[in-house]
């Protein structure tokens, strides 16, 4: 937790001028464990820019195995996730407002063998997944002998939809307070039936002329029910830390890393610890006239909370 205050602290004291509109950047990524989504987790907030409005589709696929044991705590996590998120934003003067709409899918999935042998390839680690079946939903958390949270079947719907506003006094620091509203289900695994509020500032800094760096910095209080009722933590850090480097006119290249504490309170589990993810993308400034196309994968560098990998496309527009 230390290590993650100090890095977001360092992304935000940096001070220089920033990008803007479909410029901007860094990714409004989170992470997409099954059972943490319905926690609100602050994230970069796509801004327009000049007054007027931005939408953002994004398409993200997920696939996740987890298997643990210690103490008197297992938990298993087989499912690949789908989820979709349509950000509206707009811009009037130095206030920001944003709103962010997702609609979540567990499903067993088909990339169970394309994970391992991506795995395999890179040497990165695998953890229990070759042992066991693939492409089944399979979550399930128990703790001193009481299964918490238990999902065998596939689900969808509508999840908790979220609503920011952010004041930016100068061009490049812009500091935000989020509601994320009971919209979705504890039934369908999409929501936590609660109210979680959050509080988190962006910054920007400009390198040289290809590069630019930047990071968010905030703190979650997720409300105390759904499926982890009791269970959840009463505040999370998040903070993300990252570098755009343009080449060309209309291309860049983004490494971003993101990071939030623990989000389950007196848990022993590695897989409830702090979680660190690095992603990669590629982004297409002016696909066509005011759009911008980003493509990007995202994987979990500790075998933690995280997903294996996650695979991401977003289109924006300014209009």
């Amino acid at each position: 937790m230390k290590r993650l205050k100090l890095i977001a602290l360092v992304a935000s004291s940096l001070l220089c001028a920033t990008s803007q509109g479909l410029n901007a950047a860094g990714f409004a990524t989170r992470e997409l464990n099954p059972m943490l989504q319905p926690l609100f987790l602050p994230s970069l907030v796509p801004t327009s820019a000049e007054n007027g409005w931005r939408i953002d589709h994004s398409l993200l696929v997920t696939n996740d195995f987890q298997k643990r044991d210690k103490g008197k705590e297992s938990l298993i996590i087989d499912v690949e996730n789908y989820r979709y998120e349509l950000d509206l934003s707009h811009r009037a003067d130095k206030w920001l407002t944003h709103v962010n709409i997702p609609l979540m899918a567990n499903r067993g999935g088909e990339l169970d063998g394309t994970i391992e042998d991506w795995h395999d390839f890179f040497g990165l680690p695998e953890g229990k997944r070759p042992d066991n079946p693939r492409d089944q939903v399979n979550i399930e958390y128990s703790r001193d002998g009481v299964v918490e949270y238990s999902q065998t079947d596939s689900s969808e719907g509508l999840g908790d939809i979220a609503i920011s506003v952010g004041y930016q006094p100068t061009g490049t620091t812009a500091y935000f307070a989020g509601i994320e509203l009971p919209t979705g289900s504890a039934s369908d695994f999409s929501g936590n039936e609660a109210i979680d509020i959050a509080f988190w500032l962006t910054h920007e800094a400009r390198i040289n002329a290809a590069a630019n760096a930047y990071g968010m910095f905030g703190i979650s209080f997720p409300g105390d029910d759904g499926n982890l009722e009791g269970l959840t933590a009463d505040h999370i850090w998040v903070a993300q830390l990252g570098i755009d480097y343009r080449f060309r006119d209309n291309f860049v290249a983004t490494a971003q890393l993101d990071m939030h504490t623990g989000a389950l309170e007196d848990s022993a589990l590695r897989a409830f610890e702090e979680s660190y993810q690095l992603l990669l993308g590629l982004g297409f400034l002016r696909l066509f006239e005011n759009h911008r196309l980003d493509l990007f994968f995202t994987e979990d560098i500790l075998v933690r909370s995280a997903p294996d990998i996650t695979f991401g496309l977003r289109l924006a527009r300014e209009f």
